[in-house]
């Protein structure tokens, strides 16, 4: 690069409460405000599913974002996305025609959402 990137950037260490562990009161507030009218994705599951067997799944979701936030879960079994196109209007045929969209798994959605909040 041509120029100094230190010098457009400061360190803030005010800012130190972004790598503070997730609560579990964080991730059911993030479960509680999952949309539930979204495509299923390459897992088969959906938000609603997600919310209605919380009680059941709460805690291998809990063990999975600790372990994703310890660095300690190799995620690139769950990682994939399925991207799909979905028409804008009746009788699409043009590519401008249809919108992309991308299905992920529920669990990274969980933990995507996660990191968007505390940014």
């Amino acid at each position: 690069m041509a120029f100094n990137l230190s010098y457009f950037l400061e360190i803030n260490s005010e800012l130190t409460w972004l790598e503070d562990p997730f609560t579990k009161e964080e991730i059911d507030s993030v479960v509680r405000n999952l949309p539930n009218d979204k495509a299923l994705g390459p897992d088969g599951f959906n938000n609603e599913f997600i919310k209605r067997c919380w009680h059941f799944i709460e805690e291998d979701f809990y063990d999975l974002c600790f372990a994703f936030q310890d660095n300690s879960v190799c995620l690139q079994s769950i990682n994939d996305s399925y991207i799909t196109l979905i028409p804008k209007i009746d009788g699409a045929q043009q590519v401008g025609d249809f919108r992309p969209i991308s299905l992920l798994n529920c669990s990274i959605k969980l933990i995507t959402k996660l990191l968007a909040n505390r940014l």
